[in-house]
């Protein structure tokens, strides 16, 4: 099959018009599952608003968004464009020097904090384990003793 700008331009709407799993969940609402059911007994049927696309994952369904609005009720006005979450415009990027040294100073001052937290954290760690490596030590001493003692009693 050869690919020319028309037939590229056709297989893109096609896929416009065909959801995947993540896409329908998200256009109707429902779960997972039960788009998942829909597309299984679309298939089972031979229908053709469904078909299995094959990724380098493994086969992904797409859903025609035809039979989801017939299926479930979706309006009509929602399009794909409406399924990307809207992201909150970034904040400004000029600040004045003045507050800008201010914000340093504090995210310093909080850095620091957290730096004596970690290392106070590190250090109690430190302190446990060498507790146990002590109390360890002594009681393999304790079970050494006992296994001579044992040993020689036997004789």
């Amino acid at each position: 099959m050869t690919w020319t700008l028309t037939g590229c331009l056709c297989y893109v709407e096609l896929m416009e018009r065909y959801l995947t799993v993540t896409e329908s969940v998200t256009f109707t609402g429902k779960s997972r599952r039960t788009i998942t059911r829909l597309a299984n007994r679309l298939h089972q049927e031979g229908s053709s608003l469904v078909m299995r696309e094959r990724t380098a994952r493994g086969y992904i369904w797409r859903i025609s968004q035809q039979i989801l609005q017939e299926t479930f009720g979706v309006s009509e006005t929602q399009t794909l464009s409406s399924l990307e979450p809207e992201t909150p415009p970034l904040p400004s990027g000029h600040v004045e020097p003045e507050h800008a040294l201010e914000i340093a100073r504090q995210g310093y001052a909080g850095m620091m904090t957290m730096h004596q937290e970690v290392t106070q954290i590190y250090e109690n760690l430190l302190a446990e384990k060498d507790k146990q490596i002590v109390a360890l030590s002594q009681e393999l001493v304790r079970a050494r003793k006992g296994f001579w003692a044992r040993l020689w009693e036997g004789k």
